[in-house]
This record gives structure tokens, sequence and C-alpha cells, in this order.
């Protein structure tokens, strides 16, 4: 007499579709506990365990299993799952190197544009008379404080102010003369 895992075998190979559902309806539940386990995402441990019942339906008629019927059934379900977490990992590592390519574009472009409009606040930079430029650079670019500058060119902190303001506007001016629209004051607070 034949078991009734053999038996169900059996008939679930001549495509039997009661056969199919019984074993379907005994270890359903079970399988998507154990997928779960191993996804942490419900939905796609039914859908891993939905798609090992439709690849046994599919291949019913050739099924070879060697040890219990139940221990196929988590092998396959195990196998199913590692081969979607690795199609997973190709996918997310092809997103990552989307956004890698997209985002080094994007900074080269940035960083492109960044020095056009530095080389462009160097040309306003230049067009200041020599006294506003000194100050204007001391301040800007070598970041010395106004008192400082004071002291260095032997100046009132008062005439200091003046000629960063001076040479503000002027800078201002040539951008707008030039037809260049940039955020001034940013560049010439990072400057």
């Amino acid at each position: 007499m034949l078991k009734p895992e053999h038996l169900l075998l059996t008939n679930l190979r001549k495509g039997d579709e009661k056969a199919y559902k019984h074993l379907y309806d005994l270890h359903y539940t079970n399988l998507v506990v154990y997928c779960y386990n191993l996804t942490k995402d419900q939905d796609r441990a039914e859908d891993i365990v939905q798609q090992t019942f439709v690849k046994i339906w599919m291949k019913r008629s050739t099924l070879q299993i060697h040890s219990s019927l139940k221990n196929y059934l988590y092998r396959s379900v195990y196998n199913t799952f590692i081969k979607e977490y690795r199609k997973l990992k190709r996918e997310e590592s092809a997103l990552l190197e989307i956004k890698n390519s997209v985002l080094i574009d994007f900074v080269e472009k940035d960083e492109t544009i960044l020095e056009e409009k530095i080389q462009l606040l160097n040309r306003a930079i230049d067009q200041l008379p020599k006294k506003n430029k000194e100050v204007f650079l001391l301040s800007r670019k070598s970041g010395y404080k106004h008192k400082e500058i004071a002291k260095k060119l032997d100046i009132s902190e008062k005439t200091v102010e003046k000629h960063i303001s001076r040479a503000t506007l002027m800078i201002k001016k040539w951008f707008k003369e030039n037809n260049v629209s940039l955020l001034i004051a940013f560049l010439l607070s990072k400057y």
C-alpha cells in the first residue's frame, strides 16, 4: 500500500488538480511563514511560494523527489528565494550604478559651472581699481577681518568697509553690464 505522500505525488504527476490543491492547502501557510522569515516581506513571501507552486504544477509530470515532499517544497521555496534575492541584488546594483553615474555627471557639470562662475568673478575683480581690488581680495579671498586689513594697509576700518562696498557694487554692475546672471551675494561671500 502506498503512503499518502507517495499517492499524492503519483496523482500530482498524473495532473490531478485535486491532489495539487490538497498539496497547496496542506503546505501553503507554513511555506509562507518560512519564506517570510527569509524575506521579512509578506507580499514577497507569498509571491515566492506562489511561484514555487506554479513551477511544481508546470513540471508535475517530470518531478523527481528523492526526499520527502515537504522537504522538497521547503527547498524549492528556498531556491526560489535565493534566485529572487540575487535578481534583486543585481537590479539594486544596476540602479546604484545608474544613480552614481548620474550623480557624477551632475557634480562634473556643477563643478564646470562653478569654475565658469569663478572665472567670470575673477574677470570682474580684475576690472576693479587697484585699492578696491586689494581690499576686496584680502577680505573675501584671504579671509582677513576689517580690522586686520586696516592694520595691514594702514587705513581706517571705515575706509576698508567703503572699499569692499564699492568693490561689491562695481562687480554687480560688471555682471549686469555683461548679462551674467549669478547669485553674486553667494559668490562674493564665499570668494
